[in-house]
């Protein structure tokens, strides 16, 4: 199983426009963030949001294919490039209802997401919904309810097993993934992909250290270094992943307060209050700030 993150960066992106910071202005590519999203590349092709540079996205990590997209929550910079789903669309697409997962024309590419996020589509992109007079293309997709996926019912993709990760973005409920595949040891390796979160219930915590068997990567939202209302900071994004005992820790989602080798050594120097993370990198693990087309695999 592989994932590359496709964007790391908060709604501005990094660098942000009119802005003269040393952030923006740095040499370091891993300084140089677009809008939050990531791929799940193998064995099954799946798209964890799509936002407003997505197009820019999928041509830089040659993403060809798409079985599958998971919408977080509607914000506009993890929704507003779906128009571009159009070409993925209207080709074959795996049928996860399919007996042995062949490719069989279906209703439209299958977007995973919540109610609210579902109503929010509708509204926003109505002109996907309504039959067109003419010219005009647009994506042929069919929503499907997250909420419907639990671990009783997980959802299955060609190996990958998908569960919902509920959260709390401020007060709007967002969707967090864990993605899982037994791998040729037998045992169960992870990751799990919790984005744009100011809190992760206790249930939730539970459900990823129940169903993650080896949770090999945690990528979890960490916005900057002071608290904010819909967003962890980093000490609180490490907090709350201590709790679900990963072996290798990645804040997403960053704005441009910090350069990426200073959250390395701001993360480096807190490390001593999450002793089970501080652990995991005595042992050679990474705990730290993600950046734009890192390679997860398990």
């Amino acid at each position: 199983m592989k994932m590359i993150l496709t964007g790391t960066g908060t709604s501005h992106g990094i660098p942000v426009i009119g802005c003269g910071c040393n952030v923006c202005r740095s040499s370091d590519p891993r300084d140089n963030r677009l809008r939050c999203s990531a791929f799940l590349e193998s064995p099954v092709n799946i798209l964890v949001d799509v936002g407003p540079e997505f197009r820019i996205q999928a041509l830089k990590y040659k993403i060809n294919k798409i079985d599958a997209v998971f919408i977080t929550h509607s914000h506009a910079d993890h929704l507003h490039g779906i128009d571009d789903l159009r070409v993925f669309s209207h080709t074959k697409a795996l049928d996860p209802a399919h007996p042995d997962n062949k490719e069989t024309e279906g209703e439209g590419l299958r977007i995973y997401t919540t109610t609210h996020a579902e109503h929010d589509i509708r509204h926003r992109f109505d002109y996907i919904f309504t039959p067109m007079k003419e010219g005009g293309g647009k994506p042929k997709i069919q929503i499907m309810s997250a909420e419907n996926i639990s671990e009783k019912n997980p959802l299955f993709i060609n190996g990958i097993e998908i569960l919902p990760v509920m959260l709390k973005h401020g007060h709007l409920d967002d969707l967090g993934l864990l993605f899982s595949e037994k791998g040729q040891d037998g045992k169960k390796h992870s990751i799990a992909y919790l984005t744009d979160c100011s809190f992760v219930p206790e249930n939730s915590i539970e459900l990823v250290k129940n169903n993650s068997g080896i949770l090999e990567h945690l990528v979890i939202d960490g916005l900057r270094l002071e608290p904010h209302s819909t967003h962890f900071s980093f000490e609180q994004a490490l907090e709350a992943a201590q709790k679900m005992n990963p072996r290798n820790v990645y804040l997403t989602h960053i704005t441009h307060n910090m350069s990426h080798v200073q959250i390395e050594d701001y993360v480096k120097s807190i490390l001593w209050k999450f002793p089970l993370l501080k652990k995991s990198a005595e042992n050679g693990f990474y705990i730290g700030p993600a950046y734009d087309g890192l390679e997860l695999v398990c």
